[in-house]
């Protein structure tokens, strides 16, 4: 996958939308398991991009 692909681009906006999640998830849920699953969720992504920038 190379920078600025049409996949790439659609990873970090996952990427983004489940950080900015985890975030509200953080500050407005009492339970701290979908901040845990939104952010882990997120982090795989970011991860994944980055293996198969490296890996084409």
């Amino acid at each position: 996958m190379q920078r600025g692909s049409r996949t790439d681009e659609l990873m970090t906006l996952l990427f983004m939308l489940l950080t900015v999640a985890a975030g509200i998830c953080f500050f407005a849920v009492g339970n701290r398991l979908p901040f845990y699953i939104c952010g882990g969720i997120a982090m795989l992504i970011r991860i994944a991009q980055y293996i198969l920038r490296i890996f084409p």
